[in-house]
């Protein structure tokens, strides 16, 4: 495994992570751009790739291998890489080289604890697969699960990761939408022997035919066989939905018996469906309300925000739900169903949050601590050039996991500076951390700022769920032209390589090396909840201007205190709570650059 010791590498990190990360204001040029609603892609086979362009390789990160074929997912990132206890993971990725990629496939590759395999030359499926997801299974085994082009899903299973024959099944759908597509699988049971599969249709089914179905499988004997097929879940019927998208879903990682996967896309909600019985029984949660969700693709609708279908989601150890999910807008111009690829905004929310706004408001939610992420301007004053489009938001393909109280994010968000001679501005990947589930954050860093990292395209992360005590794993996709030709035909087809990076957590959440917090700002108030008033405590390191707002659940500003220049040290808010309504409310304290945005609850 590289090591990352560099003087440059460091003082690129070192300064991204002490440097205040300000919101670039995307010209409206680029934000009124609309597009059709993307089909979701599964087949890709020009007759002639011609004289495909072939890329660099990075000289800093492990390559796990190559593909042609460069597109990774149309929203969500399935699971594409895994930690292991014993310190081994596996790599796998949609995978096609030849001229019209016959030999589509899952690439894979294994680290057995000091490096990384050579690079494949084969697909691990016998006939034409892509969009593998990936699961531990059984007590040191592995299984895979892509989708086929025509009989549905291929399962792929081994006793002993990294070595010995694939076991190869097919998992067809239901009688009239055999060929589902798109799948997500994952594991259950101490000894990850219970198989759970999400995946969707490839055609209309049961009164889902705008787009697709969404159906629910299980195996309680590692995938041999399937007690649960075909099933729509309660609240995911034609009666909720008018139908799914492929890709717009993900499992999170179960915990006993417990089993959870996320959905948003354009014209549904965003929600959570669990079940705390393996699958028998489930339940929906929705965070997201779309307005637009019953409205037919022949009927006009207005411009509205909505999430882009790029979504995850991780349960903790005390019982909340985290998601992070891109941010989009979507209309229906009479014409069909469009989507304005230049909305940016990556969107953070938990179970002890209220719903998110209809609006979904990029101030609203800055002051709510749920805009994680956003293309950051820089010291040159650079504003976007071009753009390439996935399908997704400016700032997307989010990446999560937790460790105890803290939480690590990643995401591939568009990146100003150095365009490509094409004139499209490249994505980097981008982290941030918190150290205490979410209530304050670390500075956003990108992790390709430098000279070694310019004139690359970087996108479709996928994370381990299992970090180690002082990294993050994650592996992504990388060649030198921005954008999918698969995705977008303008773009040549071109070579792409599959890299794996481990990363310190301490550049994701501001940590020096006695772990105290970069932050300038914290703030407390007690008591809460309460009745009367209650006092808001702010620790400030430095001198400033120091400003409180206090915003309600559905976003708008109902307080604002100004306590002017303050000194460095602790300065106290009182708030009087008959002033305002029974409910949940979110306030915000800044000193120049820095905010700190916390809850507190009238009752």
């Amino acid at each position: 495994m590289k090591k990352f010791t560099f003087l440059l590498i460091t003082l690129c990190l070192a300064t991204a992570v002490f440097a205040q990360q300000s919101r670039l204001k995307v010209q409206q040029s680029i934000q009124n751009v609309k597009l059709p609603t993307p089909t979701s892609v599964k087949n890709f086979s020009p007759v002639n790739m011609g004289n495909v362009l072939v890329s660099s390789k990075s000289a800093m990160e492990d390559v796990l291998g190559n593909t042609f074929y460069d597109l990774q997912t149309n929203a969500s990132m399935a699971t594409r890489i895994h930690y292991f206890d014993d310190g081994t993971m596996a790599g796998t990725w949609t995978r096609g080289i030849t001229s019209g990629f016959p030999d589509r496939g899952t690439g894979y590759n294994y680290f057995d604890g000091s490096a990384w395999g050579p690079e494949p030359t084969a697909r691990i499926e016998d006939i034409r697969c892509g969009w593998p997801s990936y699961a531990p299974l059984g007590a040191n085994g592995e299984i895979v699960v892509s989708h086929t082009d025509l009989v549905g899903l291929k399962v792929a299973t081994r006793a002993t990761k990294g070595t010995g024959a694939w076991t190869l099944s097919v998992l067809g759908g239901p009688a009239g939408a055999v060929d589902i597509s798109w799948p997500r699988v994952t594991t259950s049971g101490t000894a990850h022997n219970y198989v759970h599969v999400i995946a969707t249709t490839y055609s209309g089914y049961q009164g889902l035919d705008e787009s697709y179905a969404l159906l629910y499988y299980r195996s309680m004997d590692g995938g041999v066989t399937w007690d649960k097929k075909h099933i729509i879940l309660p609240g995911m019927t034609s009666a909720d939905y008018l139908g799914f998208s492929g890709d717009d879903y993900a499992w999170g990682t179960s915990h006993g018996d417990t089993i959870y996967f996320v959905v948003a896309g354009n014209w549904v909600d965003g929600f959570i469906m669990k079940s705390n019985d393996n699958g028998e029984t489930w339940t929906k949660s929705v965070f997201f309300e779309n307005g637009a969700k019953m409205n037919a693709s022949t009927n006009y609708f207005p411009p509205f925000y909505c999430l882009d279908g790029s979504v995850q989601v991780e349960l903790d150890n005390h019982g909340v739900y985290h998601v992070v999910v891109g941010r989009m807008r979507a209309t229906d111009d009479g014409s069909g169903r469009k989507y304005y690829p230049g909305t940016d905004g990556l969107i953070y929310w938990n179970s002890t949050m209220p719903m998110l706004p209809d609006s979904l408001d990029l101030d609203t939610l800055d002051a709510h601590g749920q805009l994680i992420g956003y293309v950051a301007a820089n010291t040159a004053g650079d504003s976007i050039v071009g753009l390439p489009a996935y399908g997704v938001g400016l700032s997307s393909f989010p990446q999560l996991t937790l460790d105890n109280d803290a939480i690590y994010i990643i995401w591939s968000s568009l990146t100003v500076g150095n365009p490509s001679p094409d004139n499209f501005n490249y994505r980097h990947i981008w982290v941030r951390g918190s150290v205490n589930n979410g209530n304050t954050w670390g500075p956003m860093v990108d992790v390709n700022e430098g000279l070694i990292y310019i004139y690359k395209e970087y996108v479709f992360p996928s994370m381990t769920k299992k970090s180690t005590p002082n990294q993050i794993h994650y592996l992504y996709q990388t060649a030198d032209i921005p954008g999918s030709a698969i995705k977008e035909t303008t773009i040549p087809i071109h070579e792409n390589f599959i890299e794996y990076r481990a990363l310190d957590k301490a550049v994701l959440v501001g940590l020096n090396d006695n772990k105290q917090t970069i932050r300038s700002l914290e703030a407390t108030n007690r008591p809460n909840p309460f009745t009367g008033t209650t006092t808001l405590d702010v620790s400030t390191s430095a001198p400033g201007t120091l400003l409180l707002n206090v915003f309600n659940a559905t976003g708008q500003q109902v307080l604002t205190l100004n306590k002017g220049r303050v000194n460095a040290g602790i300065t106290s808010f009182t708030i009087d709570g008959s002033r305002l309504s029974s409910g949940v409310y979110f306030y915000t304290v800044s000193v120049g650059n820095e905010r700190f945005t916390g809850k507190m609850i009238v009752k």
